[in-house]
């Protein structure tokens, strides 16, 4: 059943988040918030490892144990730039090539599939997408 209306389930999943843009933006800004946290407490776990390390090792203070800390964060994070930096035009360059050909490819399938569609098909899918359009539309009025 899902498999034989797969394009009628995507169709009105991708009109619902254009007619409901709000909850898809909170969605969105709900998961980048969740990733954000989840990486500050990686960075914040990582960081208090090394001032322990460095202040059990050496036997400093608290103090010049976080001030050995931060020169070490600055270092690996110098590090890093570079690194970004000296891989970072391959990277674009291979993310645009991907990004043309699957535009093309994905274009080509849609071209197929809609003209492999019979008339009564394409008439429902366009039914089923300004139905799920209109519906959706009273939630966010």
């Amino acid at each position: 059943m899902i498999k034989n209306n797969l394009d009628l389930i995507l169709v009105a999943v991708v009109a619902l988040a254009v007619v409901m843009y709000d909850v898809t933006i909170d969605w969105v800004l709900s998961l980048l918030h969740l990733i954000f946290e989840l990486i500050h407490i990686a960075y914040e776990w990582f960081e208090l490892g090394i001032e322990h390390s460095v202040e059990h090792l050496f036997h400093t203070t608290r103090h010049g144990s976080q001030i050995v800390t931060f020169y070490i964060l600055v270092l690996i994070a110098c590090g890093l730039i570079y690194g970004f930096w000296r891989v970072l035009p391959r990277w674009l360059e291979r993310i645009k090539q991907f990004a043309n050909d699957s535009w093309v490819r994905r274009k080509t399938e849609w071209e197929l599939y809609w003209l492999s569609l019979t008339l009564t098909k394409k008439i429902s899918l366009v039914v089923t997408a300004l139905s799920v359009a209109y519906i959706a539309s009273f939630f966010v009025m």
